[in-house]
C-alpha cells in the first residue's frame, strides 16, 4: 500500500477515535462520592446529614432526627428515599432540610432540592449548612439546643451514654448520645430517636423513627424498642410489655 494511503488511514482512524472519545465523554455525569458527613453534626439547630455506603443515611434538619436511604442516579443526583423522622417541636429551629428530595454535589458542597426542583440550601461536606434564600421557615437558632429536656435528662443517665453491640451488618446497635438522642440499627433497618431517664432509673425511648426495609432472615425485634437497663456491661433492651428484646454489650 502507498505511503500517502496509509496516512490517510491512519489519520482517519485516529480522527474516529477522537470523536468517539469526545461523545462517549459529552453525555457523561461527573464522577462525584456522596459518601461522608454533610453539615456539621455538633452545631445544634442546624440541619447535617451522614451518607453510608450501604445507601442508608442518617442525619437532622436541625430538630428532629432523620434516617432513611439515598441512591446516586446516572446524572450525578443523589436521590434521598424512605425518609423518616422524629416529631419534636423545637421554636425558632429553621427546619428547610424537612421536604429534601434530591441533592446535587460540586465538590464539598451538597445543593438540596425539593420536589419541583426548588433548592432549599446547601451542606458542606464536614462543614456548615446555609438555608437558600426564601426557604427557611423562621430562623436558625444556633445558639440553643434543639431540646433542652432531652439534654437534662441525658446529663441524669450519663452511664448509658455510648455504643452498644456491634456495628456490623446485620446486627443490632445503639447508640446513645449525650445530647438526649439515639441511633441505631435492628439488624435491617436504621433507627433514631429521642430517650430520658425514667422515675426507676431505666431508659425509655422516644419517638423512634426507622426506615422501612425488608431483610429475610433477619431478626429485627430490637425495632420493638421501649425501655432499656444496664446489668454488668450490658445494655437490656425490653418492649413495651417488658419482654427483652435484645442484650446489648457495651462496645465503646
Amino acid at each position: 500500500m502507498p505511503v500517502s494511503r496509509l496516512l490517510v488511514v491512519a489519520l482517519a482512524a485516529a480522527t474516529a477515535l477522537m470523536l468517539s472519545g469526545c461523545a462517549g465523554g459529552a453525555g457523561d455525569a461527573p464522577a462525584v462520592d456522596p459518601v461522608g458527613t454533610w453539615g456539621d453534626p455538633a452545631a445544634p439547630g442546624t440541619p447535617s446529614l451522614e451518607l453510608f455506603d450501604d445507601g442508608t443515611a442518617t442525619g437532622t434538619d436541625g430538630c428532629n432526627r432523620l434516617v432513611g436511604g439515598w441512591e446516586l442516579e446516572d446524572d450525578g443526583e443523589v436521590d434521598f428515599h424512605g425518609f423518616a423522622s422524629t416529631l419534636m417541636a423545637c421554636p425558632g429551629v429553621d427546619v428547610w432540610f424537612v421536604g429534601a428530595e434530591s441533592a446535587r454535589i460540586s465538590g464539598d458542597r451538597m445543593t438540596v432540592i425539593a420536589d419541583g426542583g426548588v433548592i432549599l440550601g446547601t451542606l458542606e461536606r464536614g462543614g456548615g449548612a446555609t438555608p437558600a434564600p426564601g426557604a427557611g421557615t423562621g430562623g436558625t437558632n444556633s445558639s440553643a439546643s434543639p431540646d433542652p429536656s432531652a439534654s437534662a435528662g441525658a446529663i441524669a443517665g450519663t452511664g448509658y451514654v455510648g455504643t452498644w453491640g456491634e456495628e456490623a451488618d446485620r446486627s443490632p446497635y445503639l447508640v446513645i448520645s449525650t445530647d438526649g438522642t439515639y441511633t441505631g440499627s435492628d439488624g435491617c433497618n436504621r433507627m433514631t430517636g429521642r430517650w430520658e431517664i425514667d422515675d426507676d432509673g431505666s431508659l425509655e425511648f422516644d419517638d423512634p423513627a426507622l426506615t422501612r426495609m425488608a431483610c429475610e432472615g433477619v431478626d429485627q425485634s430490637l425495632s420493638r424498642l421501649d425501655s432499656a437497663t444496664i446489668e454488668g456491661d450490658a445494655l437490656v433492651v425490653r418492649d413495651d410489655h417488658d419482654a427483652v428484646l435484645a442484650t446489648l454489650p457495651r462496645t465503646a
